[in-house]
This record gives C-alpha cells, structure tokens and sequence, in this order.
C-alpha cells in the first residue's frame, strides 16, 4: 500500500531537536492551523525521567527516550508539511518496501493506544528496551482481558504467582515496552512460549481438577442448572482455566489433543452446553490427527469422562485392552485407573 492516500495513520519519524524545541515548533504549527479553523497537530513523543546531578545538587530533567521517536497521526501529505517546518524530522521507511515506493513505518490505532496507556500508566518512566536485548521465544505470547489494557498483546515475563506478571509490547518492532504487573485472571494465552514444558505442567496440573469438578457435577444429577453440585473451588478452577486458555493456538497435535479435552471437561463440568458442543467437534477432529495410541486412549478417556459418550468408551477400551500390564507406565495406568472409574459412575 502506498502511502499517498488521505488516511491518517500514527507514523513513526525520528528527531535530533531537543523535547522543548519540538514541543515548540509543534504548538506553532497547531496554533496555526486552528487559526484556519482545522485540528492541531495530534503527536506523542516518549520521554522518561532521569535525574542527575547540576552543581552538585540533584536535578530532574526529561530527555527523549529510543533514538528521538516522534509518533504522529495524520495524513501522509499533512505529515510531509509538518516535516517542511520541523527540518530534523525523519519519516523512517518501511522495511518491505520496493524501490520506487513511499512506505513508511506505521502503527494503527490499537497498538499506539495501548502504547500511550502503559507509559501513562509508569507516569513519564517507562521500562523501554532495544529489540534483541530481551529473549521473547521463551515467553507465552499473551492477550490481556480486562483493565486498563484491555485488548493488549505481548509476550509474558513471569514475575508473579500462578502466571500473572509484566507484558511486553512490542513497538513497530523498533523497541519493547513492558506493562506494570499484570494480575493472573487478565491473562489470556495465546501461544505458549518455545522449548519448555510449560504446557504440559499446566495441563497435567489442571487434569484432577476437572476430573473432581466433574464428579461433584455427576454427583449432583447432571441436571440442568449449570454450576449445581460445585464447589466454589471447582468453579473458579474451571472459570480461571477456560478463560486463560480459550484462544491457545498449540504449537503440536499432542498438546492440541491435551487443551481441547480439558476445554471439554471444564465446560463440561461448567455445565455450558453450547461450548461443549463446540469443544467437542474441536475434540473429534483432533483424534484423526493424534498418532499414537497412548494419546488417543488418554483423549477418548477424559472425552468419555466430559460427555458419557458409549462409543468414546468403547473405542478407549479397544486400545487399552491391548496394552500388556509389564509395559503399562505411569500415563497408561493413569488412564486405565480412570476409564473404569468412569465407567463405575456411568453404571451407579
């Protein structure tokens, strides 16, 4: 896309005059065109706070923050105006653009929101960092729900209990910005981070929550009223869980097969029909990927366990019937141990 066209865009430029001269010669060109009756110059400049010392007495000044960034949202021919006054500005390109082209670095309205929230938020000190100095393949890559920075997204750095902790922005992936800490319950994951078991932990952490959520739903009648029968426990167990992990794209089928059948099983154990349904589709077009059989055993399992579903107990059975009890290891014994359990329930 060109960026010739009227529509107003945050484009990010660079500047070598100091905060109090752009802040000058923007105010003047605001001045000016609220004079012809038009909108003032909408620009944000990222700044911190650094004190030091003058005649050694301790001083407070305001310098510029990551290489003189100026964030201005106009139009592109409104933007080349403001740079034939402000001379030191720089429209910074756009790294896939072709010879010929006009194509400059953007953000849209989303990202420079959320960008403006967070440094509002550290008031005028805001932990800022160059791309490449902090390792972001390890971390989960997150969706903040809820609060302030609601709709945001990043990648996780863990730094307080059950997952919650500071997310990371990046910025026209020129530098990082990182949130205060972030509360666990406005936490969504979206990808787990690479080359841990994190996953895995998580999972195997949830798995006997649900399975006792579900008993205590079983216990109660499995009649129609949705929470009947749970525990306070039981349902923020599931409530935390479904919402943490509902828009996880897993990185393999193993983990797929894993997160769609404990989705089935918490809201299954919720008593939301409508997610059931949908999880369950999720569950059974998953099973024709999942090769081995110790995982397909395991997922038609906890399906059977979630839905009571004859043929998911069937089709378990017909796997774990070939397993000799000498090559039985602690995954296979759990699921033996749980389909009969689920199948004493089903009969009582």
């Amino acid at each position: 896309m060109m960026d010739e066209d009227e529509t107003k865009r945050w484009y990010i430029l660079s500047a070598k005059d100091g905060i109090k001269s752009i802040e000058r010669q923007f105010g003047a060109i605001s001045a000016l065109r609220q004079q012809q009756g038009k909108e003032p110059v909408d620009y944000f400049m990222l700044t911190c706070v650094e004190q030091s010392s003058l005649f050694g007495k301790p001083a407070i000044r305001r310098k510029k923050l990551m290489g003189n960034y100026v964030f201005v949202h106009d139009t592109y021919s409104n933007v080349i105006e403001i740079k034939a006054i402000v001379e030191s500005l720089r429209l910074l390109p756009h790294p896939d653009h072709s010879r010929g082209e006009r194509r400059f670095m953007t953000l849209d309205d989303d990202q420079m929101a959320a960008f403006k929230a967070i440094a509002g938020a550290y008031a005028n000190e805001l932990p800022c960092y160059p791309v490449g100095s902090v390792e972001l393949d390890e971390g989960d890559r997150v969706e903040i729900v809820g609060g302030e920075f609601d709709g945001m997204k990043g990648v996780l750095q863990c730094s307080q209990g059950r997952n919650g902790g500071r997310v990371l922005m990046n910025v026209g992936n020129l530098f990082l910005v990182a949130t205060p800490s972030i509360g666990p319950q406005y936490i969504r994951i979206l990808e787990f981070g690479k080359g841990n078991r994190h996953p895995y932990r998580k999972f195997e952490a949830h798995l006997p929550r649900a399975i006792q959520a579900l008993a205590h739903r079983k216990q109660a009648g499995n009649n129609d009223l949705a929470t009947e029968g749970l525990t306070t426990e039981d349902m923020a167990a599931m409530s935390v869980f479904t919402g943490r992990f509902e828009a996880l794209k897993p990185a393999t089928v193993n983990i797929a097969s894993q997160h769609a059948t404990l989705m089935l099983m918490s809201y299954a154990a919720l008593g939301d029909r409508e997610k059931v349904g949908q999880w369950l589709s999720r569950c059974r077009e998953i099973l024709t990927r999942v090769k081995s059989d110790t995982q397909r055993a395991w997922q038609l399992t906890f399906m059977y366990a979630a839905t009571g579903g004859d043929d998911l107990y069937r089709q378990a059975l017909a796997l774990t019937d070939s397993w000799a009890p000498a090559m039985t290891d602690r995954k296979r014994t759990l699921i033996l141990d749980n389909l009969s359990a689920f199948a004493r329930q089903a009969s009582s």
